[in-house]
């Protein structure tokens, strides 16, 4: 297993947009399949905010990650982003997400972010045990999330 730019596998960027749409979609009322697939393609940079990076064996996606400049309308101040950390249910357990989180963690590290945010409606716990820190609890499309920070030490 390694990670790498979803950029230079641009194979899998329709595969990983399909699976984000699956788990999250209830976050993006009237968005379609086809709006995540070119939000995926439009991500698609390298050492830049927007960057993905995607978990990959051999010629398996296992999951994948973003970083980008906002992912919650409510806090526009917030920036950048954590966002979109999928595994595929037959390869959790394995610490893949938490590799995905301290990859995009170390991207945005090189570009000189200080703090990074995320929200979360399941995974407080493993962002905890990673260094995230609880910011705020609140309702984002009629769901409770609550919204996280890394700070990072340059």
């Amino acid at each position: 297993m390694y990670i790498d730019y979803l950029c230079d596998h641009p194979e899998f960027i329709e595969e990983l947009a399909t699976l984000n749409f699956k788990e999250w979609g209830e976050f993006r009322p009237g968005q379609t399949v086809e709006d995540r697939i070119e939000h995926m393609r439009e991500s698609c940079g390298k050492g830049a905010i927007p960057s993905v990076v995607v978990a990959l064996d051999g010629s398996r996606l296992l999951g994948g990650a973003l970083l980008i400049e906002s992912d919650l309308k409510l806090r526009p101040n917030l920036t950048p982003w954590l966002a979109g950390v999928y595994v595929k249910a037959e390869e959790r357990g394995r610490g893949i997400a938490s590799q995905l989180v301290m990859r995009v963690v170390e991207e945005a590290q090189k570009l000189g972010v200080p703090e990074l945010y995320l929200y979360t409606d399941t995974s407080q716990s493993l962002y905890a045990r990673l260094g995230w820190q609880v910011v705020e609890e609140l309702m984002y499309e009629e769901l409770p999330v609550v919204v996280m920070k890394y700070v990072i030490r340059n």
